[in-house]
């Protein structure tokens, strides 16, 4: 007779355990009935996996001496967050670039004044690699604080082959010391950085023929991303660099539609992008070709809002044309110093007529799949990743309506509590 297996962690007294079907794809136009709500469940896992999902007394699983119990009071169980869009690795702030935006100034006037991503870019190449490190550390802490157990994170700040392959290293290094799933990004082609801009086709060059081709040698990162935008890389660049990306078979992302429509999502759709990111000026036509290639729009109103602008991604035309749509923080020193997936969503359905069920959805599951883990994470089901979130909240309905306030009670990513009441894991996590 084969012995039972020995749970490590069960969380019992479960009021609503959302699991999301334990699907792995992505779900389009989500209701009630797609977040598999099951009413008093219970969840056990095992070796960092998930051995059991579902009503009350129901598993096979045994509690030993060394299990731990977690009462989650009746309260909320849900998918760990997919922060799908962040560029947690620089050095620096920039806050006063804020308050230059708050009296008016424009874009080019903060370039002219020193600012923009360049400031960052300066900065970072300054710092060391321990410092870098220390810096994302803090940055993955503040993102998981807010329940984030999976987090997308861009390179960016380098701009040149060194310096990207070192924040990438860095990215890779601080992947090893956290229960936090991180998904690096190579994006080289942020900005054409001030010593190319008069031979800026030899920029587009470097990072086709050169970062792209070591990032994939040295398996630095899994995608390779290019900003679109007409202070960044025109469309002809961009397939440049995407092809590239794709000759050496890694999966791509796309910075479209942000300031204009610059026809970046029928780009991210012809280069088979798995995602296409902010895409708030992205038209039907556009709307229409991520739809037939199934190309995750991943939107990101904190930034909007950061910017003081009023336009936000249309949320509703992509659902209506079967896009699914992920939402992200894009947490990033310039435009969104917000590592809050619970405020990111609480937007989605006050900015953009998100439902409670779609933004739930947007944060998990299709947030995995646009970083291509759907099969790995974002839903609960037996033999998944054990990332998961207990939130003092009595139904899901109130994540929304209750936005502002941190109701993240434990972190559970990849098998471990990183986040209880007063209890923080690593010896970066203090206590808030």
């Amino acid at each position: 007779m084969a012995q039972p297996i020995i749970a490590d962690l069960v969380i019992r007294n479960i009021g609503e355990l959302l699991t999301m079907k334990g699907v792995d794809d992505p779900v389009v136009v989500p209701a009630a009935g797609d977040l598999g709500i099951i009413k008093r469940g219970e969840v056990a896992v095992r070796d960092r996996k998930i051995l059991y999902v579902g009503a009350k007394d129901g598993g096979s699983y045994v509690v030993g001496p060394q299990t731990m119990i977690i009462d989650a009071e009746g309260k909320v169980v849900c998918p760990g967050f997919v922060d799908s869009h962040t560029h947690a690795v620089f050095a620096g702030t920039r806050e006063d670039e804020f308050l230059m935006r708050q009296q008016g100034k424009s874009y080019a006037e903060i370039q002219a004044a020193g600012g923009g991503i360049v400031k960052t870019v300066r900065a970072t190449r300054m710092a060391s690699e321990e410092k870098l490190r220390e810096a994302l550390k803090r940055n993955i802490f503040k993102l998981s604080r807010y329940g984030s157990t999976t987090a997308e994170i861009k390179s960016g700040y380098g701009l040149n082959t060194e310096e990207e392959i070192k924040l990438l290293r860095v990215i890779k290094e601080v992947a090893l010391e956290t229960d936090i799933l991180i998904v690096p990004t190579l994006l080289g082609a942020h900005v054409v950085p001030p010593e190319y801009v008069a031979r800026r086709h030899k920029y587009v060059e470097l990072v086709a023929r050169d970062m792209v081709p070591m990032v994939h040698e040295n398996h630095l990162a899994v995608f390779v991303d290019v900003y679109v935008d007409q202070g960044a890389f025109t469309i002809e660049e961009a397939r440049d660099i995407l092809t590239a990306a794709r000759d050496h078979d890694m999966p791509r992302k796309l910075h479209a539609d942000e300031m204009a429509d610059d026809r970046g999502a029928e780009l991210a759709a012809e280069m088979g992008c798995v995602s296409a990111d902010h895409c708030i000026w992205t038209s039907e036509k556009g709307m229409k070709a991520m739809a037939k290639e199934g190309v995750v729009a991943t939107l990101m109103p904190g930034t909007v809002l950061s910017l003081g602008r009023t336009k936000f991604a249309d949320a509703r035309g992509f659902i209506e044309h079967g896009v699914p749509v992920a939402l992200a923080t894009d947490y990033n020193p310039g435009t969104c110093m917000c590592p809050n997936m619970l405020l990111i969503m609480a937007l989605g359905c006050l900015h953009m007529k998100m439902t409670a069920e779609e933004v739930m959805v947007a944060a998990t599951i299709n947030g995995a799949v646009a970083v291509n883990r759907g099969a790995q994470t974002g839903s609960l089901r037996e033999g998944k990743d054990a990332d998961l979130l207990v939130l003092d909240i009595d139904t899901y309905k109130e994540l929304p309506y209750r936005f502002g306030e941190n109701f993240v009670r434990y972190v559970v990513a990849g098998g471990g509590v990183i986040k209880a009441p007063k209890v923080f894991k690593k010896k970066y996590f203090q206590e808030c």
